[in-house]
């Protein structure tokens, strides 16, 4: 069985842990997360299957077998989408679905999970929405994590508007949280929200181009993993503030002593005279 080799008629970017590509004998845009990135840029044609899962295993810190079922999901994933010459080995024998089952009967970070998912750009259009992760809350609910590309120089306001499908989501409720203001460039973890794992999906339309959407359900998977939070540890402000003690200087009277000079009284004793 042959190796499988990647095509030669990408372009790559590095997309925080992943890796982001264009196709040119397509004509189309990828972006892979870190674990198909890191299956496709070793598929040389000279790594087995085998030795893909152990790199896998060593990067991820997996289980030998875990590596082993996300290595081939990756290339089911990466064939799929025509990134791998053909006559490589067999696709996966494990379905997505089978594979999040296992991933959270074990502990497996659903952010390891392949993605390999398609960019599609509708003509005219300056800003598409983008999906970056969708996680299991552990709850019966998931949370999805989305964002936007703006490639002009310009800020575009596309206001939420269901009337005429220009900024909404296609199911009710058809506003959650979206931003109507796009600012220039790739922004990811804009918004979030929170779903029951069906299929909602983010339109948006600028005048006079075409409708752009995404989708996201529960095997959406991640792309991006959405940063851990924040937290800000203000230092303790302690004010010293010095005592204050006040000398009173002790009070003394001298109250001199009152001599009364009392004169001696001489009583003369008459003297008899006997003749």
């Amino acid at each position: 069985m042959k190796h499988p080799i990647k095509v030669t008629t990408v372009r790559t970017e590095a997309v925080g842990e992943g890796l982001g590509l264009y196709d040119q004998a397509q004509g189309k845009s990828y972006v892979l997360n870190g674990t198909s990135a890191l299956v496709f840029q070793h598929c040389d044609g000279q790594t087995s299957p085998q030795q893909l899962a152990k790199l896998v295993q060593q990067k991820f810190n997996v289980s030998s077998a875990e590596a082993e079922r996300l290595t081939s999901l990756a290339l089911a994933e990466l064939d799929k989408a025509k990134l791998l010459q053909p006559g490589g080995p067999l696709t996966s024998t494990y379905s997505r679905r089978e594979l999040l089952k296992v991933a959270a009967a074990v502990g497996l970070s659903l952010a390891l999970m392949p993605v390999v998912s398609e960019v599609v750009l509708a003509g005219a259009g300056n800003v598409f929405p983008t999906l970056q992760c969708v996680e299991n809350n552990g709850d019966g609910t998931y949370t999805a994590y989305f964002g936007y590309i703006n490639d002009s120089s310009d800020t575009v306001v596309i206001p939420y508007d269901p009337s005429h499908a220009k900024n909404m989501f296609t199911s009710e409720p058809k506003y959650r949280g979206q931003p109507d203001t796009f600012l220039p460039g790739a922004h990811e973890h804009v918004f979030s929200v929170v779903f029951d794992g069906s299929k909602i999906t983010w339109m948006i339309k600028e005048d006079n181009a075409s409708r752009q959407k995404v989708d996201a359900d529960a095997n959406s998977g991640c792309t991006v993993p959405p940063p851990p939070p924040t937290t800000t540890m203000a230092p303790p402000t302690t004010t010293m503030t010095p005592p204050t003690t006040t000398m009173t200087p002790p009070t003394t009277t001298m109250t001199p002593p009152t001599t009364t000079m009392v004169p001696p009284t001489t009583t003369p004793v008459p003297t008899t005279l006997d003749f």
